[in-house]
């Protein structure tokens, strides 16, 4: 059976933030349109500072609660605070676990969708990361390729309006933009799960 341990998940956060900075001035264009123009910056710095935590050996729970301290100190946006919160519940989930199987990976992605839904007070449909975190999710449920079903909830939402913050002030003018958090979610998913030699 794959396990993945602390170490791993650092390693992932290296990936995640390395993709980050590549995206942050595409991420900082697409918010612009619907919001203040930060989304890249703002992740780019979050998660270098995640990928910054000391991995604490033999127990994941705790890895997760000290990425979740590096992720409140780096920002106080509202992104920011829902990764952080996802990345606390997700150490709790998981406290004193030595490392995940691909079935707890898929947990830890519900439990972030949750943690964001209840926190952020939106709703799946709604056209936010969230969205993205119910595919991905799924697709870790269901045996499918992740890659294949981030980049299918972001097509999924083009024609419709998003429906919280900023961008809900014009819905019309949204409608055919993609949201910056599913963006982001879609370049980080695909850093993770596709090999360097093999991306496009």
């Amino acid at each position: 059976m794959t396990c993945f341990t602390s170490t791993d998940m650092l390693a992932a956060a290296k990936r995640a933030a390395l993709t980050a900075k590549t995206m942050e001035a595409t991420l900082n264009a697409a918010d612009s349109r619907l919001g203040d123009g930060d989304t890249g910056t703002m992740l780019a710095r979050l998660l270098t500072a995640i990928e910054q935590a000391e991995p604490v050996q033999d127990d994941i729970g705790a890895t997760f609660k000290v990425m979740a301290m590096k992720a409140a100190q780096s920002t106080g946006s509202s992104l920011g605070t829902l990764i952080s919160a996802s990345l606390l519940s997700a150490g709790s989930r998981f406290s004193s676990s030595p490392a995940l199987s691909v079935a707890d990976i898929g947990t830890i992605v519900k439990v972030a969708r949750d943690e964001m839904l209840s926190l952020g007070r939106s709703q799946l449909g709604d056209k936010t990361i969230v969205d993205g975190l119910d595919a991905l999710a799924c697709a870790l449920e269901n045996g499918s390729n992740p890659c294949k079903a981030v980049d299918e909830a972001l097509s999924r939402f083009r024609g419709k309006p998003c429906k919280v913050g900023r961008a809900r002030m014009w819905p019309e003018q949204s409608m055919d933009l993609d949201d910056p958090g599913m963006l982001a979610l879609a370049g980080i998913v695909k850093a993770i799960y596709i090999p360097s030699s093999q991306r496009g």
